[in-house]
């Protein structure tokens, strides 16, 4: 059976890829995906230290596709043609174009904006056998970061779905601040939070088995709190439940006025996070951008906010899409506390720090 574990920020889903592995009394053979370049070297040292026999292999997306779907069988789709890499940048003219010039450049690598479509078409050209000799690889695919997932990779989805391998994947809506492929126009009704209606159709017809788990190990219950707010209630997220116990002197979430910066930095050496580089810093901190620091955990975080954002904390106004999702993944990596940089705070529900 298909299954997939959606799950707060915290819940400990890469983990949970991790044990999975580690079980080898049945001596199954696995393929862990995920998307970026970091969390592969991540899931790879711990699976390194929990895996005492079999190692599963561990690929990003991309070289998933080009090196399990597109170039054993490209040729059946494009006689003469033999895939030679993956080909980054954007190309003019490619949008327009038909037949192989539209998926590969000159020197037959892959654009990387057609990608998971030309996987798709030669799956269908190959009548088959794309699937079948990954059923004769692997027993079961692990996918992390699933809502990452867009476009056509949906469909390539939907083809592993109907394998006889079990797919597993974990992911969070909540934490979608990248896309496989931003550009692809299939299946834009389901990118970031809609992805939560994918998951809801496919569970519907029986294709694959969802679990929701709110429970987090990361965030204290203030911190998980303030968390569920960032999201509309029609979203329908149940509850976090904190499961983290240890406290500090200084736990919550907090405003700081701006003249107040260093002296807050000093006290309690929190991470500076930020939207991005549009966002204005002061020369004497150093900030990463929200989607650089999913997956850390640390025990602050003191958020230069957007405007958006600070409209949220003072009038209440929701956020949407991914300045929602990309805010909710810079305040639950913190375990003890989270403050924002504003000045003239007129929301009324944050406690403001002072160094007195």
């Amino acid at each position: 059976m298909n299954r997939a574990v959606l799950a707060v920020a915290g819940s400990r889903k890469t983990q949970s890829i991790v044990d999975a592995c580690s079980d080898t009394s049945d001596n199954p053979r696995r393929l862990v995906l995920t998307y970026t370049i970091a969390a592969q070297r991540n899931v790879e040292a711990r699976l390194a230290r929990a895996c005492s026999a079999q190692l599963p292999d561990v690929s990003g997306w991309y070289s998933f596709l080009l090196h399990h779907w597109i170039r054993p069988y490209l040729p059946l789709l494009f006689p003469g043609r033999r895939l030679t890499g993956l080909n980054f940048t954007k190309q003019t003219g490619v949008d327009y174009a038909t037949g192989p010039a539209r998926y590969l450049d000159g020197d037959s690598r892959a654009y990387k904006r057609y990608l998971s479509k030309l996987a798709f078409d030669v799956a269908a050209a190959s009548n088959g056998a794309v699937i079948d000799r990954l059923e004769h690889i692997y027993d079961e695919i692990h996918i992390d970061e699933a809502q990452d997932l867009t476009g056509y990779d949906l469909e390539v989805l939907e083809k592993l779905f109907a394998s006889r391998i079990d797919i597993r994947l974990v992911g969070d809506v909540r934490q979608s601040t990248f896309n496989t492929n931003p550009q692809d126009l299939k299946n834009r009704k389901y990118r970031d939070l809609k992805m939560l209606d994918w998951f809801a159709s496919h569970q519907t017809t029986g294709v694959l088995d969802v679990e929701q788990s709110n429970r987090t190990w990361r965030s204290n219950q203030l911190v998980a709190t303030f968390s569920d707010t960032i999201f509309p209630k029609d979203c329908d997220f149940p509850p976090t439940e904190s499961l983290q116990t240890r406290t500090t002197t200084h736990d919550g979430v907090f405003i700081v006025p701006t003249k107040h910066i260093d002296a807050y930095i000093e006290a309690f050496a929190p991470l500076c996070l930020r939207h991005s580089s549009a966002t204005r810093t002061p020369d004497t901190t150093q900030s990463l951008n929200f989607g650089v620091a999913k997956g850390l955990t640390c025990d602050r975080v003191l958020i230069f906010p957007t405007g958006s954002i600070a409209d949220f904390l003072n009038k209440g106004k929701m956020l949407t899409g991914k300045s929602a999702c990309g805010l909710y993944v810079a305040v639950t990596r913190a375990i003890h506390s989270v403050a924002f940089v504003i000045d003239g705070y007129r929301g009324g529900t944050l406690a403001t720090w002072s160094p007195a």
